[in-house]
């Protein structure tokens, strides 16, 4: 070891312990409050989709209205990317802590400022295009913060509890936002009732997403920096000393695309996108589809997409413990083949049922996201241990915003083909179908990675 090396704090390596210890479990909070922070400002609108269309883009025709308004969140996600990049080597060069709180920052901003944003009535056609253009920066910090967030986790605990982590950042964090989107649809709704919601309460959940940017702030000040990423900064630190000239880690987006990593780079998207799709095909258009196609209440509504994403983070922080014991690639055979079954099967069944009890298609939906919480649960750590330190935050937000930004456009699609409300469930029931048999062909081209994180050159 080098005297460069000796000169750095980094303490032990995480694979040498055997327990978390409390700054692991400190790490471990601080990036699932991020993810929540990211997934409550993107997420937000599918589950007011209703109201954000009447106030910004009014129309005779309901189907066009919400077209538009999943359109505006389709927008946050084709500059993900983007995002992914700039704070993806942000965090690859200057540390995933510093990138991490500058993009939830900036995230939780401008979410607030599109609940203070005037409708069409106040503003006329400025108001959809100021929507669109916050949509597009909002997205830039919504990458940013999935760039370092599960990086400074996966590299900072035990290998032992990596899968854990991962499951419980995915699982836990998007399930978080989630949970408290609907709860204080709940809340603002019980204050100001139905009316006062639809007219303004909306956006007080809007405003409220800078409180969760604040949070993660604060305890991202009180959390060490990732260990892993420290050994690799003393070590290119000692290089360069030593006269060895620039390493490519200075350069991490244009590493990406070299004809080392370029190809193992586009194939991670693929995988993200297809591993992602199922939690757009329920999760994110289930709000939509109770209360389009079933008629369910607003209440009824949010306390089942509660329910349901509480039972998915509890399988996918299972599934990501479990790919620890048999390997991330079993795991996602496993919950491929069951989104593949269940997911189009139980949507088939729901609408096979002349008025379904509302206990009904609670169980049949809650099913459908735990086995979209079972395929992603180990996706955070697969990706980590394709990529070296030097490239990992850059190549995982790369990847994981191109393939979420792909699913996520799921919603948009499954509105814009489908000419009244009876047509979304047909539509989502071929697209789960496609979806699923493309994950799998390409799961069946992907190797083993459990293990690799630590791996110079994984």
């Amino acid at each position: 070891m080098t005297s460069n090396e000796t000169s750095v704090s980094i303490g032990p390596a995480p694979e040498t312990l055997s327990r978390l210890s409390r700054a692991d479990v400190k790490v471990i909070g601080t990036a699932v409050l991020g993810w929540t922070v990211d997934m409550f400002d993107l997420m937000l609108i599918l589950h007011v989709a209703s109201h954000v269309s009447t106030a910004f883009f009014p129309s005779a025709n309901p189907m066009l209205g919400l077209t538009a308004t999943y359109g505006a969140f389709a927008v946050s996600l084709v500059v993900r990317p983007l995002g992914g990049l700039v704070f993806g080597s942000l965090a690859d060069r200057a540390g995933r802590r510093r990138a991490m709180a500058i993009a939830v920052l900036g995230a939780g901003v401008t979410t607030a400022l599109m609940g203070l944003l005037p409708g069409v009535v106040t503003l006329g056609v400025a108001a959809p295009v100021s929507l669109m253009l916050l949509r597009v920066v909002q997205g830039v910090f919504v990458g940013g913060v999935s760039a370092s967030a599960h990086t400074l986790a996966t590299e900072s605990v035990p290998e032992r509890f990596r899968g854990l982590t991962a499951g419980i950042i995915k699982g836990g964090g998007a399930s978080l936002a989630v949970v408290v989107i609907n709860l204080l649809i709940l809340g603002v709704t019980a204050v100001a009732g139905p009316d006062g919601f639809a007219a303004w309460g909306w956006r007080v959940l809007f405003v409220a997403g800078l409180l969760g940017s604040v949070l993660n702030y604060l305890a991202l000040r009180r959390t060490e920096e990732s260990p892993l990423w420290l050994r690799r900064r003393a070590q290119l630190e000692a290089s360069t000393a030593a006269g060895a000239g620039p390493d490519r880690a200075e350069r991490p987006g244009r590493a990406l695309f070299s004809r080392r990593w370029r190809t193992l780079t586009l194939t991670s998207a693929a995988i993200v996108f297809t591993a992602s799709a199922p939690y757009y095909l329920t999760t994110g258009i289930l709000p939509t589809v109770y209360k389009q196609v079933f008629g369910l209440s607003q209440g009824e509504t949010s306390s089942f997409v509660i329910i349901n994403v509480v039972g998915s983070a509890a399988v996918a922080a299972f599934c990501g413990h479990f790919s620890q014991r048999v390997g991330r690639k079993k795991v996602f055979l496993g919950a491929g083949v069951a989104c593949l079954v269940l997911i189009p099967g139980l949507y088939a069944v729901m609408v096979s049922v002349d008025k379904p009890a509302p206990a009904f298609l609670l169980a049949c939906s809650a099913v459908m996201v735990m086995a979209s919480g079972a395929i992603s649960a180990p996706l955070i750590i697969f990706l980590n241990e394709l990529f070296p330190t030097e490239l990992r935050s850059s190549a995982t937000a790369f990847a994981w915003n191109v393939g979420y930004g792909l699913s996520g456009m799921m919603p948009t699609v499954v509105t814009a083909v489908s000419v009244g409300a009876d047509d979304m469930v047909p539509t989502l029931i071929v697209m789960s179908v496609l979806l699923g048999a493309l994950f799998l062909g390409l799961l069946a081209r992907s190797g083993e990675t459990r293990g690799a994180l630590d791996s110079p050159t994984s």
